[in-house]
């Protein structure tokens, strides 16, 4: 384990006993020989809240330790043009908007095949719609057909379910109603709803009810598929109550509730499986900076940790523990988390732009970002590469 920097709050901006560990002010080193560094930084995250932003949630990451990425970054700000006076590189604030083109260009050469960010950036994606639908499998549907003897998870039934429910859904009940059912789900499943007074049992089952009668009124094949997982999930209304009984109430802390409580965080899912594929790729134990922010407290870096040491051995791919510290720390002091915040920018941009907005910054970046997209996202149906084909992956969604 290495050694932290100590002191409340050292490190970090973040003030309160929620950050008073994990803290690293320190410049990363890869030559201390403790640990290869990966630099992760996220965008479009809201926690739980996973109705309401943005669609997709980006985490961005990168193999580098301080003293190569600001090598880099020093590159960048000659050539872009950026002013000494700006503290920190930025992707929202210096390579979005129209008149960023050249910026973003000298971005695009950095994550290019042959760029030196390439073979170190990866960036990992979630379609939190898709996200949300694969949770009221995995919660409430696999729970019944487990009761009865079946295992939808390994023979991917439940997969085929969430998939069909993501991709249907908007057209068997309308994006209108699609986000109702997405907003009341997410209303009920998440920790601010431990006590069941935002959304209760009775609020989750009348909107599973009310898209499957509309779903059946309607003729096309699409609508059926829909039809027939809400049929199927009407019928858990037991595993909901008891969903609701086992949450956690306000008393309990949150660092001793698991992953169980956490089920409906994307990063509990992005942040180990983006640490086993570096660890996979570079070989090793890994040490990971994540940037600073207000959901990253020290609880919640304590479960990301203990997810991550355990995902390769449930998986089978690694026998012992690869990561060896998780960390939090100032873009302002870590030159590699500004590095992870431009991947992470530009993977959100290109979500933007490959969920129908006009983005110019998406629409430039598509072509480099496609080879950095992990192939274990959460994208529903479709592979890394037709998540920034303007041809084919957006016209699913008009």
């Amino acid at each position: 384990m290495i050694e932290r920097d100590h002191a409340p709050n050292a490190g970090t901006g973040l003030l309160g006993a929620n950050f008073s560990r994990r803290n690293r002010q320190a410049p990363t080193d890869d030559r201390a020989g403790t640990g290869r560094w990966i630099a992760i930084d996220e965008s479009g995250y809201d926690g739980d809240q996973l109705h309401g932003g943005d669609r997709y949630m980006i985490l961005g990451a990168v193999a580098i330790d301080d003293a190569g990425a600001a090598a880099i970054v020093d590159t960048l700000r000659r050539e872009a043009g950026i002013q000494k006076s700006a503290a920190e590189v930025k992707f929202q604030k210096m390579f979005t908007g129209g008149g960023a083109g050249q910026r973003r260009q000298l971005l695009g050469e950095l994550l290019a095949p042959g760029g030196p960010l390439h073979d170190r950036a990866s960036v990992y994606v979630i379609d939190k719609h898709y996200f949300v639908t694969a949770k009221l499998i995995s919660l409430l549907l696999e729970e019944r057909f487990h009761a009865v003897g079946y295992d939808i998870a390994s023979n991917g039934a439940g997969r085929q379910f969430a998939l069909d429910l993501a991709t249907e859904g908007p057209r068997a009940l309308g994006r209108d109603g699609f986000d109702r059912l997405i907003s009341i789900a997410v209303g009920f499943f998440a920790k601010k709803n431990r006590t069941g007074e935002r959304v209760s049992v009775d609020d989750l089952f009348t909107v599973i009810r009310e898209s499957l009668a509309y779903a059946r009124r309607r003729k096309a094949p699409q609508a059926k598929k829909a039809a027939d997982v809400l049929e199927m999930l009407r019928m858990c209304r037991a595993e909901a109550e008891a969903f609701a009984r086992e949450r956690p109430d306000e008393a309990t802390p949150t660092g001793e509730l698991g992953l169980l409580d956490d089920s409906t965080d994307p990063l509990v899912t992005a942040v180990p499986t983006v640490i086993l594929h570096a660890s996979l790729r570079y070989g090793g134990r890994l040490q990971v900076l994540a940037d600073d922010q207000r959901l990253l407290t020290d609880d919640k870096l304590d479960v990301l940790e203990r997810g991550a040491a355990a995902v390769g051995m449930v998986h089978g791919l690694i026998k012992e523990n690869h990561l060896q510290d998780l960390v939090r720390g100032r873009s302002v002091d870590h030159p590699c988390l500004q590095l992870a915040d431009l991947v992470a920018g530009a993977g959100r941009a290109v979500a933007r732009w490959h969920d129908g907005q006009d983005d110019p910054a998406g629409e430039g970046l598509h072509p480099v970002v496609a080879p950095l997209v992990d192939p274990d996202s959460l994208l529903m149906d479709e592979k890394p590469e037709d998540f920034t084909r303007i041809d084919t992956a957006r016209a699913k969604r008009r």
